[in-house]
């Protein structure tokens, strides 16, 4: 495997592991707008399961539009503007894009709170994490970074704890103290609750008519995704049926996993729908399917600017976006709600979008929904002018 195949596969595995740049999610925490969609077209008369089925997934729209129109309630207003001066430090896998995008916004918005934001790129392995992170608590009021467990990371927790300042990792498991590791970010249960909207969509595109096949990957947050779509499905649709695959990362963007996929659908006439954990698995799917005569549907979640593309030319039926401005803000909000209440804090809210070729308004980035999300920001944190 060349240097280059190598260094790629192990950015989309630190990105992915940690997840690093993803509640009652989706708009199911918030106002949202009228849907603009309706359900797919059937594949044949529907029986009395299917058109309830159907009926459900209409009704979960009628109030959890794709696009949030504000912020999740969750986020209530903190107690008091936050204390000015603090310097908040993200360390960040250096050679992932996405990952270095995030800690940008971040630091582009720390001014808000009157705070300074830096970012230190770490090599991508733990060794260079702990070091970057021992550096970073010596210098800073709070320190976040995605990407490794806390397993890993003793040293820095334990120094964290002794000079006073907020640690923030993501991770399922729950946080211990402040000061210490006290708050995650994109952590919790979020991963579970976005299979619900995900779910939802899937029935709706398909018309509660035939299977859902899933792809995904060997990390955790995608795991718990697919999950939580299977337990929606379960729940909703007696007659669909479900599968899931999980892909090498080796394979990820290479023709195994086109092959992979396309042997998978090729071999089970029942799937209606294909969906992926992250974009960058379905790469090459869309002419691959054509070319073997599938018309299996496209949809999934963490789309790059290539689904959007595709999303907007009717190719894919739906994407779940995290996009990095939204997962910035984030991680001020998550560190400000920590440091208000003095208490462990778990930051798994998260107002997800939901992309179709109807509502998708660019594909040059991931577009931010509540569009006013600065203005509510500012208001919940106190800061406002």
């Amino acid at each position: 495997m060349s240097p280059s195949r190598r260094s790629t596969l192990h950015q989309l595995a630190r990105r992915f592991a940690g997840v690093v740049v993803i509640a009652t999610l989706f708009c199911g925490v918030s106002a949202c707008s009228t849907p603009s969609t309706e359900s797919a077209p059937s594949g044949g008369s529907l029986t009395a399961a299917q058109q309830e089925c159907v009926d459900k997934a209409d009704a979960y729209f009628e109030t959890r539009a794709p696009l949030p129109e504000s912020l999740p309630p969750e986020l209530t207003p903190l107690s008091k503007k936050p204390r000015e001066g603090l310097t908040i430090t993200r360390v960040f896998a250096g050679a992932v894009p996405t990952d270095a995008e995030v800690s940008r916004k971040m630091n582009e918005a720390a001014p808000v709170l009157g705070w300074t934001g830096k970012s230190v790129a770490y090599d991508g392995s733990v060794e260079d994490a702990n070091r970057k992170l021992l550096d970073a608590i010596g210098n800073s009021d709070i320190v976040t970074l995605a990407g490794v467990p806390e397993s890993a990371l003793q040293a820095p927790i334990a120094a964290a704890k002794d000079k006073g300042v907020l640690l923030m990792l993501d991770s399922k498991n729950p946080p211990v103290s402040i000061p210490g590791f006290g708050a995650t970010v994109l952590g919790g249960d979020l991963w579970t609750q976005i299979g619900e909207p995900a779910a939802y969509a899937a029935l709706k595109a398909t018309n509660c008519q035939g299977s859902v096949a899933v792809f995904g990957v060997a990390a955790d947050a995608m795991r718990d995704l697919a999950a939580g779509i299977d337990q929606t499905m379960k729940q909703e649709c007696t007659e669909c049926g479900y599968s899931y695959t999980e892909l090498p990362f080796s394979d990820i963007g290479s023709p195994a996993a086109t092959t992979a996929v396309t042997s998978k659908l090729q071999a089970d006439p029942s799937v209606a729908l294909a969906f992926f954990t992250v974009g960058d698995l379905a790469k090459g799917i869309e002419p691959a399917l054509k070319q073997a005569g599938l018309q299996t549907k496209i949809a999934g979640a963490l789309p790059s600017a290539s689904n959007l593309v595709s999303l907007e030319q009717g190719k894919d039926e739906f994407w779940l976006g995290l996009p990095q401005d939204m997962t910035a803000w984030l991680v001020l909000d998550t560190a400000a709600r920590a440091l208000d209440s003095g208490q462990p804090t778990v930051g798994n809210v998260y107002p997800v979008p939901l992309y179709t070729s109807d509502n998708i308004e660019t594909t040059d980035e991931v577009p931010v929904y509540p569009k006013n999300y600065r203005a509510e920001f500012e208001t919940l944190w106190k800061v406002t002018p």
